[in-house]
This record gives C-alpha cells, structure tokens and sequence, in this order.
C-alpha cells in the first residue's frame, strides 16, 4: 500500500472525476476502497473583461492514490485513461513504479489542510533560492513540520519552505521566527562557521550574562536567552571549533534562564571535551565562558592563562580582543578585577 503517481492524459476537471465514480460504485456494492490526493491550488484569470478566481490541478495531469499496484490495475480496469508513470531504479538495482513515502504524503496533505485545500505551490527556480537551515515548527497550525529557511536573492527575504520528497516546495506562511527551532544549519562554504559567529547576539547574551551575575537580569535578557536556545539548542555540530562556538551561547542561555538541570548536563560535556580541544582561541572561548557561568577558581586560571598573555600583543585579533574584554567584564561582575 503506497501512494504512488499516477499520470492522465490532461490536465482539467475530469482528473479526478473518474476516480469519483469508481469509488461511489464500490461504496454501493461492497467493495474495497482506496484514497487518491490531486491537490489544487486557486488561479486568478481573466474571463470577458472579468478578473474570476478558478481552481486548477497543482500538478497539472498527476495525482497520488493509495493502493498496491494490485488494486490500481483493478482500477485500470475500468479507468485505463489513469497510468502509473515508467518504472524506476532504486540503489538496490530494484525496479518499481514512482510513489511518495506516507511520511511526505503526510506534510503534503496537512499543508493542504491549512490552506483549506488550496496547495500554494512555489517554484524553487535555483537561480532565485538558496538553501537555507533546516528547522522544525513548533507553534501554530504547523508544528510539527520540517522545513528550511529559503532566501529569494533579489529580494533578501526569508520565507519558510517545506520541502516534499526533495521535488516539489511549499511555503509556510505567517511562520514567524520564534515558531520554529533551528535543527541542522546549512553547511554549504563558509556559512556553517558564520552562523554561530553572531557578533550582535554573542554581544547580547554577553552583556545579559553580566546583567545576571550582578541580579539585574530584565525580560528581555530572558527574551534573548530563549531566541538563543530556540535558535541553536538542538543543534549536533561535528567539529570541536563548531561545539566550542555553540556552547559558548548554551551554557550563559541556561545561566540566564536558571535551568540549572541543563546548565550543569552541559557544564560536565564542556569539562571533558576541553582538554581535547587543540585549536587556543576555542579553548579560551570555552575557559572564559565556564568562568563566567560558574565563577569557579579553577576556570578562573585557565581563561586568565589562555587569555593574559594576549594583553601583551600589540595588535591582538578583533576576537582576541573580544575575549579579553568579556574577561575582564566576568571578573568586574564577580568580584575579582585585581587592582
């Protein structure tokens, strides 16, 4: 039982008219039923001078019933004009018929649902998209759905997309940021490394920290430690540089949050994954952040060990110099600036 395509010889209303009146004949006689999906979506045309709204086949003359190949040749029977499209090989060098997986079919036929049946159907013309993260909704009509961030180049705007079977994209729309999470970035060229180097959101969680270590963490100080875990908290980067980044924005969001469960889970990773790091500037990253989210005298000498003597440098690295000055804020709001 799959949901595979089938093809008739044009696209109209009477592409699915037949498979009507073969299922009204076997409700009245007892017999076996299946499911077929044509989603349609709403065009707008002229007609006599007259702008009318009319409904046409998404994809044109294709549609999915759900049946095995059995039952749909019981059907060709009586309906020839309906034809399953050329066989395919799979990696197993095994034929058979095109089908889309219940799990697609699934997402397909839930954003129909919400678009009460009105599929819009977006062209992902290369030229115009580029692939973005993948995310997952998590609020509103949609949760549940995997999808990506898209960006039309032209116009730079991010729309949510849901991808089905890797052929056909559907946009998600009213999805705003905060209704999804961040499950897989897109690590296409120097992207992957950029995303998590986020100067304005590393900068505020930095500056929310020290707010919170001196008891005078606000709304929103709070607002942006969740848009941080929302953003990044199920992400499983492969590279040691990669999780030295992510859990330098982690471990202060759960410090903020006060979620003590997660903050110290995370607190015993980034102990035992620390000596393993080799690369210095992750390493200080790690020890500063450990420092300031424990103020403990242990990550108190390994961040002024890796970090002091980069104040000697006479031009250090802009995120040298970022690191030693969230340092030396770290020491201000616990107590520790030497004279």
């Amino acid at each position: 039982m799959r949901w595979y395509v089938l093809v008739f010889p044009s696209g109209s209303r009477e592409l699915t008219r037949g498979l009507q009146r073969e299922l009204a004949r076997r409700s009245r006689d007892g017999e076996p039923l299946f499911e077929y999906f044509a989603p349609m979506f709403a065009e707008v045309k002229e007609v006599n001078g007259r702008l009318v709204d009319t409904q046409r086949p998404l994809l044109y003359n294709y549609l999915f019933v759900h049946a095995s190949e059995a039952e749909i040749y019981r059907i060709k029977q009586r309906l020839p004009q309906y034809n399953f499209l050329p066989r395919v090989k799979d990696g197993k060098d095994e034929y058979h018929y095109p089908y889309l997986s219940d799990e697609a079919m699934r997402d397909l036929q839930w954003i129909a649902r919400s678009y009460s049946d009105m599929v819009p159907l977006y062209a992902a013309d290369p030229a115009w998209l580029v692939k973005g993260d993948r995310i997952r909704i998590t609020q509103g009509r949609f949760k549940g759905i995997e999808a990506r961030i898209v960006v039309q180049s032209r116009s730079k705007r991010k729309e949510v997309m849901a991808c089905i079977e890797n052929w056909m994209w559907v946009p998600l729309l009213k999805v705003c940021p905060g209704e999804y999470e961040l499950i897989e970035l897109n690590n296409e060229g120097p992207r992957l490394y950029t995303h998590l180097n986020n100067d304005r959101l590393q900068g505020r969680l930095h500056e929310a920290l020290c707010r919170h270590l001196t008891g005078r963490t606000t709304e929103e100080d709070r607002a942006t430690a969740t848009e941080v875990l929302l953003q990044y908290a199920n992400l499983t980067p492969e590279s040691d540089i990669m999780r030295c980044k992510l859990y330098s924005l982690l471990l202060p969001a759960y410090t903020i949050l006060d979620d003590r469960a997660k903050c110290d889970g995370l607190i015993r990773i980034v102990q035992t994954m620390l000596p393993a790091v080799k690369a210095e500037q992750s390493r200080a990253l790690l020890s500063v952040t450990l420092y300031g989210c424990t103020d403990s005298s242990i990550h108190y000498e390994q961040a002024h060990g890796l970090v002091g003597p980069w104040r000697n440098e006479a031009n250090p690295k802009r995120s040298k110099e970022q690191l030693i000055k969230r340092l030396s804020d770290y020491d201000r709001c616990l107590g520790h600036l030497k004279e």
